[in-house]
Order: structure tokens, then C-alpha cells, then sequence
């Protein structure tokens, strides 16, 4: 197939949605499509390290830009990855460029991954909308935009009976992401440098002051804890904040932005990985990771990742919003390594088994395939 995606976003945002949406565009290509990837520039737009190595990684897939005028400038000052509003506009003021170069060409497939960049697409041009997530509120505006694609693919069953919540949805099915499990591989020799490990954006909804919290709980029985919190994000700032005040900065350190290339050693400098998230989040991406890594996970019941981990086979589920239960379940954990290693090593063969991207990519290519082929 001739395939188009247009990710406004993935030149210079690192988020799931942008990850997942690069990782679809190289496994397509591996699977023999032809591959267009379009997206923004402009001088006031930087490009993302993550990109930058995509792009050099990956010169069979065409990547055309959308130039972003001078005027539109106003939009890239808002801080993105805080809310739906910021990624409306864009897709809403980039979104008539776009469709300009839409109109100009033809593709079998052209994928969307928000809500509102569907308005890019003419009318005739067979298109599939991917879910990655949901609004806390949805309106006529988004159902209009959900019923003109041939096919919408949600990530996960909850993404998809949250959309279904609040507006009507058709020819919606689900096909969850995945990871690349020969690159995010276990190191049995790596040293040990944190004994927990979180990984994603520091946003509200991840619930990582939920983690500090469990943290200033669990000093008393384990003093020597280490915490390593790897990402930005707009929480930064007030999780420091509260780290200060409950005296935790000697054992919570906050590493930043890691590229992606360096994960595997965070990975597997770890003993547990903690995703604390309590909202509107699809399968983690960075909780597949850690599982082909090796690493036993604690996470929450809330959201979709209870679609991939299983309680007590592939890692331990706890309530969201629950510092005390969180402390539990990462004190278990620690005393009881003949679980950690139980947990870890399931983990592995559930995603060499069912989870790798060459695997997950056949889902999404029958899907696309059947919006070609729709009427």
C-alpha cells in the first residue's frame, strides 16, 4: 500500500502518540508499504532529538513538511502535552495548509493520530483514525471528526469505551501497540545503580506524586531507597517541590530527559519499574518497555494497563490514587526477590510472544487494507 501518516506533531514532540506513530511508520515500511510521514516545520519550531535520529534512521520513508507560517507562531509558545486545547489549535490553523497537500496527491491510506486532523483530509481520500487517548469532555465537534474516517482504531478496549461513553462510534476496533523487544533486551550483568524506576512525562494524570508519597512511607523500612524519576513535563517543578518537603532529595533523583537510545541502560540499571498513572492513558508504552526488559512492574487497575499486565503472572496491580497501597506493593516486591524475578521474566516472554511491533504492525495493516477496500 501506498500509506500517508500525518503527525503534525512528531518533528518535535516526544510523547506516546509520537513514538507510536514513528514506530508504525518504520514497521510499515519493513512490511514491504510504501511510507509518506507528513509533518510541521519552521524556524521557530524545534526539532526533537528523537526525530532527528528517526530521520537518519529511516531514509526510505518520505517525509514532507508542512512550513508553518510566521503568523501560527503563537500557537508553538503554548506549552505542549498539558491538554487537548493546544493540539486543537494546531490541528485546526496547520490543519488548512495541510489540507492544500492533500488535495495534490493521492495515497491508498492516509492515518490520522488526533481527533481533528481528519479535517486535513479531503473527503474522497480512504482514511484510518488512531486513538491514542481521550478528552475529559467530547462534543459535536468531535463526533463530526470521528464519523469521516473509514476506519478508527483505538489503542486499547478502554480508550475505546471511553470515546464510546461519550459519542457514537463506527467502524471503531482495537489494536494495541507494542515495542521493539529486540532492542529493549535484559542485561542479567548491568549494575543495579535504583532500585525503582519511573519512566514517561511528569504530567498530573501519571500520578507520580503518588510514587513520591509511597516513597517518604517506605524510608522508614528502607532507608537506603533509591528513585530514579526519568522525563519533563509541567509537573517538574511542584514534584520537586514536594520531594523537597518530604525531605526525600537525597533518594529521589530526578534524571530529566533521556533519549530514547539510552533507556535500555535506565532500564536495566533498575530493579522495579513504577507507572503510577490513574487517567485517560492508553497501554504505556514506556510499561512495555520496562516488560521486555525484564523488569517487574508495579502498576494501577485505572486506565488500560491492566490489558497487558496480569496481577501477580506479569507484575502487581494497585489501587490509583494510593500512596499506601503503592508502599505495599513495592515493599513486597523488594522482600521477596523470588517474585521480582518470577514477574520480570513473564513479562519478557509475554511481550517476545505477542507484543513486538512485527507482530502488533499486522493488525494495523488488515485494518488499513479494509479501509482501501471500503466503500
Amino acid at each position: 500500500m501506498n500509506i500517508a501518516i500525518y503527525q503534525p506533531r512528531a518533528s518535535y514532540y516526544v510523547g506516546g502518540g509520537e513514538v507510536v506513530t514513528l514506530e508504525q511508520a518504520h514497521f510499515l515500511t519493513l512490511h514491504g508499504h510504501s511510507v509518506t510521514l507528513v509533518t510541521t516545520k519552521a524556524p521557530f519550531i524545534k526539532e526533537s532529538e528523537y526525530f532527528k535520529k528517526f530521520r537518519i534512521k529511516n531514509k526510505n520513508i518520505k517525509i514532507i513538511y508542512i512550513n508553518v507560517p510566521e503568523y501560527y507562531k503563537w500557537i508553538y509558545s503554548i506549552l505542549p502535552g498539558t491538554n487537548w486545547y493546544r493540539w486543537h489549535l494546531e490541528s485546526l490553523c496547520i490543519g488548512q495548509l495541510a489540507l492544500r497537500y492533500f488535495l495534490s496527491c493521492g495515497f491508498d491510506v492516509v492515518a490520522v493520530h488526533n481527533v481533528l486532523d481528519i479535517i486535513s483530509i479531503p473527503g474522497k481520500q480512504k482514511s484510518v483514525m488512531h486513538l491514542h487517548g481521550y478528552p475529559p469532555h467530547a462534543d459535536s465537534i468531535h463526533e463530526a471528526c470521528l464519523a469521516l474516517p473509514n476506519r478508527l482504531i483505538a489503542d486499547s478496549e478502554y480508550i475505546k469505551r471511553q470515546w464510546q461513553s461519550m459519542v457514537k462510534l463506527n467502524r471503531c476496533v482495537v489494536a494495541t501497540n507494542g515495542v521493539r523487544s529486540d532492542c529493549f533486551v535484559p542485561n542479567s550483568t548491568a549494575l543495579k545503580q535504583y532500585d525503582i524506576l519511573y519512566v514517561g512525562r511528569l504530567i498530573a494524570i501519571k500520578g507520580v506524586d503518588y510514587l513520591i508519597k509511597a516513597v517518604a512511607k517506605l524510608r522508614k523500612q528502607w532507608p537506603d531507597i533509591r528513585v530514579a524519576i526519568v522525563g519533563i513535563g509541567p509537573e517538574k517543578g511542584s514534584l520537586e517541590k514536594l520531594t523537597k518537603k518530604l525531605r526525600l532529595s537525597r533518594w529521589v533523583k530526578f534524571i530529566g530527559y533521556v533519549d530514547s537510545n539510552d533507556l535500555l541502560s535506565f532500564y536495566n540499571a533498575a530493579r522495579i519499574a513504577v507507572f503510577p498513572s490513574y487517567d485517560r492513558e492508553g497501554i504505556l508504552t514506556t510499561m512495555l518497555e520496562a516488560a521486555s526488559c525484564g523488569l517487574p512492574i508495579i502498576t494501577t487497575t485505572a486506565c488500560s494497563m491492566h490489558e497487558f499486565l496480569h496481577n501477580r503472572k506479569t507484575g502487581l496491580l494497585v489501587q490509583p490514587r494510593n500512596s499506601s497501597a503503592l508502599s505495599r506493593a513495592i515493599l513486597e516486591m523488594h522482600h521477596n526477590k523470588k517474585l521480582w524475578c518470577r514477574l520480570g521474566a513473564v513479562a519478557r516472554k509475554e511481550i517476545v510472544a505477542g507484543w513486538d511491533w512485527d507482530i502488533k504492525i499486522k493488525a494495523v495493516e488488515k485494518i488499513y487494507e479494509k479501509a482501501l477496500f471500503s466503500n
